[in-house]
């Protein structure tokens, strides 16, 4: 029985030999978007989106376009122009894999519903890297755990990862580091008992069988503990550079206060590590709208940022370091109305996203490129 990791090689033989586009220079993917979204969401981008360079790319679009509502029971948002969608190659160290943004996002779309009773308080989702198709995710808690699924939920497996303790994992991540790609799970929380330090774990990504399901498999892992500088605090959001690998968790607090960002060296097995703060954000603001997940673009041009109520993008320029995207000014896009959102993730190939939440059979819900 052929795992997915063995289908993307297979596929990936196939496409040797012919590019993501023509032409010379790096692909950009211009964007002019302004105006305020119709329900009540922060402004468009301003300035150019581009995609991060690539030693084998070419091309160039562009196009401007506002913002509407989505009919399909979230914010639509289509500001980031109307020109044809450009691609480029997948930084090294990732699983190759063409990587493009969108332009302009369609509908929500439900694709799948969580199909076991192990996952009722689902927490994070991560696109998988080295298998098409399956999707990372975990609970809310100290489990140091987390499940394959399918895109239309179906279980495909689960990891548990030795060796290591958590306390509250809040996010997921699957991205490049030393051994190639890794899950990173985020034990961030801090909203029940005070603690005076937090980790992140990581885990080399396992193999998923396609026939899923069977016996929890252990994985090795290693864990990152960290402080913050300014004293604790409680997040659900963990991004990591898909570039460099640098860590970035954005704490939950938005009561009436914008969430802020912290940055951490990607030094797994090291002596404690101290956060350094980077930025505030300026959303989400108000008692009602936490943060509660992120996901950074795989082509490493901004990032997702989750509330209860409200998704934005921060887009940025290719070629600029992936930290200038939280300076960004964020944009309202599609989302779901859900129990309690505050899972979410971009495809590997960037060119579309999914949220799910908490609850009993959760539904998974995407949106792409229009």
């Amino acid at each position: 029985m052929r795992t997915l990791s063995q289908v993307a090689l297979l596929g990936l033989v196939l496409r040797v030999g012919g590019g993501c586009g023509s032409g010379g220079g790096s692909r950009s993917l211009d964007s002019a978007a302004g105006g305020t979204d119709a329900g009540g969401g922060v402004g468009g981008t301003d300035g150019a989106t581009s995609e991060r360079p690539s030693p084998a790319s070419g091309g160039a679009a562009g196009g401007s376009g506002g913002a509407d509502d989505s009919a399909a029971g979230g914010t639509d948002a289509g500001g980031m122009g109307d020109g044809p969608d450009a691609a480029v190659d997948t930084p090294p160290g990732e699983m190759p894999a063409a990587c493009s943004a969108c332009t302009s996002y369609g509908p929500v779309q439900k694709v799948g519903t969580v199909q076991t009773a192990a996952l009722t308080q689902l927490s994070g989702i991560a696109a998988s890297h080295r298998n098409p198709g399956v999707l990372f995710v975990h609970n809310d808690g100290a489990r140091p755990e987390f499940f394959a699924v399918s895109e239309a939920g179906a279980l495909l497996g689960q990891f548990t990862i030795s060796g290591v303790t958590a306390r509250d994992i809040e996010d997921i991540a699957v991205a490049r580091c030393p051994t190639g790609v890794c899950v990173y799970l985020a034990d961030i929380g801090n909203n029940l008992t005070p603690r005076p330090d937090f980790a992140i774990l990581r885990t080399p990504e396992p193999a998923v069988m396609m026939n899923g399901g069977g016996a929890p498999v252990a994985v090795t892992g290693e864990r990152l503990v960290f402080t913050y500088p300014d004293g604790a605090h409680n997040a659900e959001t963990l991004l990591v550079d898909p570039a460099t690998g640098s860590l970035y968790v954005i704490n939950k607090l938005a009561a009436g206060m914008p969430s802020s960002v912290y940055r951490l060296p990607a030094t797994f097995g090291a002596a404690s590590a101290v956060a350094t703060k980077i930025a505030d954000l300026p959303v989400p603001a108000g008692g009602d709208e936490p943060a509660t997940g992120g996901s950074a673009h795989p082509c490493g041009i901004g990032f997702l940022l989750r509330t209860y109520n409200t998704l934005y993008e921060f887009r940025i320029p290719a070629g600029t370091p992936f930290e200038d995207a939280f300076r960004a000014t964020p944009m309202a896009v599609p989302a779901a109305q859900e129990q309690k959102s505050e899972g979410v993730t971009y495809s590997l190939d960037g060119r579309s996203y999914f949220t799910t939440s908490e609850g009993n059979s959760p539904p998974i819900n995407r949106v792409s490129c229009r």
